[in-house]
């Protein structure tokens, strides 16, 4: 059985770890639930003061295909575009691994970055160098909770 590139049943938080954090952004596009979002880097230019925010300065786009990409956070369900939606930065998640033979096995404990779609990559895996990725970055988004391996999935710890 092959595994989708995100949970089926969407972002599936397990706990909080006593501070959950969630932001909301507006998309451009349609995001689905349990998908990487990416930010906006062009909109959102704030002065020094609070009262320069509004909610529509935190844009945000589905990652579908850039493996390690800088995220801003895990969509929590559906966001339609144009609309705003809740995208999570810190918690417990139950996600995919990507798949591919160069992927190789996730260990608790291990660093991971951002799969496509909804994947987690762990780091260190040839699929980053193939990316291009340099690795004096830090890529991580999180780390492994419990093992596994390309395309089963492995509880998360989510720190954006």
């Amino acid at each position: 059985m092959a595994i989708e590139p995100r949970n089926p049943y969407g972002a599936v938080q397990i706990g909080d770890g006593g501070t959950p954090r969630v932001i909301t952004v507006l998309a451009y596009e349609n995001i689905s639930g349990g998908y990487w979002v990416n930010g906006s880097g062009t909109e959102g230019l704030l002065s020094s003061g609070a009262d320069s925010y509004a909610a529509s300065d935190i844009r945000g786009t589905t990652v579908s295909t850039w493996v390690g990409s800088m995220v801003i956070g895990l969509a929590l369900q559906n966001i339609g575009s144009n609309t705003y939606g809740p995208c999570a930065q810190r918690g417990l998640y139950i996600m995919p691994g990507i798949s591919g033979i160069e992927v190789g096995s996730f260990f608790a404990g291990g660093k991971f970055a951002a799969g496509s779609a909804g994947t987690t990559v762990p780091i260190g895996s040839s699929i980053l160098m193939e990316s291009g990725l340099v690795f004096g970055n830090d890529w991580s988004v999180g780390r492994f909770i419990t093992a596994g391996g390309p395309g089963s999935y492995s509880i998360v710890s989510l720190n954006i």
